[in-house]
């Protein structure tokens, strides 16, 4: 199996290591080539990567691969001068974060140096094995991820090319980070195109389910929308079924049901329990659980040996979950961005001026911490007092929580459920899950609708919006012009 390493184009290694060789010992060429080829690699595979300064790397990682790992950093920094590190971490919060020098801030490339080191070989062969092993439990999903799943690199190469060009240039037209408002860069934009479409078939990009909230990532989730467009199975273009407003959707069930949110391993992993959650609480914690008033809400929370355990309670029936009606209906309508723009026009007089804007502040509320009191927030309070509480009670352990409880939903929907039924009913179907969507080829789209609006109903009570999207090489040189025509009436 082939392992290569990533760097910087203008990076040449070994010259500057012969020409300033380390005093320490051991030092071995190979690892300082792996440690190093870190930082590329996760800007060829880390979205997040494109707004970030320095790329975040684990310790006990890095100990575990080169065990004096530290003596190579301080080398890179203080001798060879191509690194620079953030001083500080938080322990169990932050890992430190690398990056290259300036003069090393270009693209990435492969290198055709192989990692032959035998001892760190293992153990990323061994992480990969375990992968697979873990993809055993879904095969009705990873068994698709074969010779048959195609990229067209060449149409991706040139996109990627000219966008990159034209953002370089215009930097009004680069992209901003819808959570956190950072301008992304774009030559990491660029690398990380480059990793998606370069290492589409790696043996490093086996699908997997993550240990947090148990979403199933694969090359086509950590891959930009527009990439997808180029990718056929066996021969065939894509459709994809798209849920509308996914995260708003899917937080109603948090308004209308009594469950258990459990965080542990320090906050690590999150789940949350829908079935006889109130007997489970009480098994759990040791400790009875008041039963809620039909007006109120009531979150009972509880902390047990480094675990939190989070209980909502509320009555379906009840006057308070009259009060979420609207919060509801706007919600499940499709549209609830625009919606929402012009319910806060009619209601509080406030004119937002577009639906970006306006998603943008959805999303920094329900991700942000509780103390956020920006003017969205309050103007959501306004509207959406009760919504709004609970969302508040649910952050205020872990702020964390609200995104990560609403993904552990979309991939019991999604995975759990939509995915693995369309594999029993519809066995010749190919599967391909986006997260909160659902790809296959254009023949078998009605029938992956119809299970999913039947899952929805079963699973949140309602039939969302969802969106059909065509994946085709056409959409890919249709944004490109548009992107042109934007800078041409930038520049003019």
């Amino acid at each position: 199996m082939k392992l290569h390493f990533y760097f910087p184009e203008n990076l040449d290694l070994d010259n500057l290591i012969d020409d300033n060789y380390p005093t320490f010992k051991p030092f071995v060429r190979e690892k300082a080539r792996y440690l190093l080829h870190l930082i590329s690699v996760k800007r060829l595979n880390k979205k997040d990567s494109v707004t970030e300064e320095y790329t975040k790397l684990s310790s006990k990682m890095m100990q575990d691969m080169v065990h004096n790992y530290h003596e190579y950093w301080d080398y890179f920094i203080n001798d060879l001068k191509i690194v620079e590190r953030t001083k500080s971490y938080q322990t169990d919060k932050y890992c430190k974060g690398y990056k290259f020098v300036e003069a090393y801030n270009t693209s990435i490339v492969k290198s055709p140096l192989t990692l032959q080191d035998r001892s760190i070989r293992k153990k990323l062969i061994n992480y990969i094995n375990r992968i697979k092993s873990q993809n055993r439990s879904y095969t009705y999903l990873s068994k698709w991820f074969d010779d048959k799943l195609q990229i067209d690199e060449e149409i991706c190469v040139w996109a990627m090319n000219e966008i990159f060009n034209i953002k370089q240039e215009f930097p009004e037209l680069r992209d901003i980070n819808i959570i956190n408002g950072k301008e992304k860069s774009p030559q990491k934009q660029k690398d990380f195109a480059l990793g998606s479409i370069g290492r589409f078939k790696e043996a490093l990009n086996q699908p997997r389910r993550d240990n947090n909230v148990l979403r199933y990532h694969s090359v086509l989730t950590n891959m930009n929308s527009i990439y997808r467009n180029a990718v056929t199975y066996n021969g065939e273009e894509l459709y994809a079924l798209d849920l509308k407003n996914s995260q708003v959707f899917l937080s109603t069930k948090l308004l209308s049901t009594n469950y258990l949110i459990r965080s542990y391993g320090n906050g690590a992993k999150v789940d949350i329990i829908f079935d006889n959650p109130i007997e489970m609480y009480k098994r759990l914690t040791n400790q009875p659980f008041l039963e809620v008033d039909s007006l109120n809400s009531k979150i009972t929370k509880c902390n047990l040996s480094k675990s939190s355990y989070i209980m909502l309670g509320l009555f379906k029936d009840s006057p308070l979950n009259m009060r979420f009606q609207e919060y509801f209906r706007l919600a499940i309508k499709g549209n609830f961005y625009e919606s929402l723009r012009e319910k806060i026009h009619q209601e509080l007089g406030v004119y937002i001026e577009s639906r970006g804007d306006v998603k943008r502040n959805v999303f920094k509320f329900m991700f942000s911490e509780v103390h956020s009191k920006s003017k969205f927030v309050k103007l959501f309070e306004a509207l959406f007092p009760e919504v709004y509480k609970v969302f508040y009670d649910i952050k205020e352990y872990d702020h964390t929580i609200l995104p990560r409880i609403l993904q552990r939903i979309e991939s019991n929907l999604f995975i759990d459920r939509i995915a693995k039924r369309v594999s029993k009913e519809l066995p010749k179907a190919s599967i391909h899950t986006i997260h909160d969507s659902i790809a296959s080829t254009k023949q078998y789209i009605p029938a992956i609708r119809k299970i999913m609006e039947e899952e929805f109903v079963g699973g949140i009570g309602a039939i969302p919006g969802i969106k059909e999207e065509h994946w085709c090489k056409a959409n890919i040189i249709k944004e490109v012009n548009e992107l042109k025509q934007k800078a041409f009436a930038v520049a003019s």
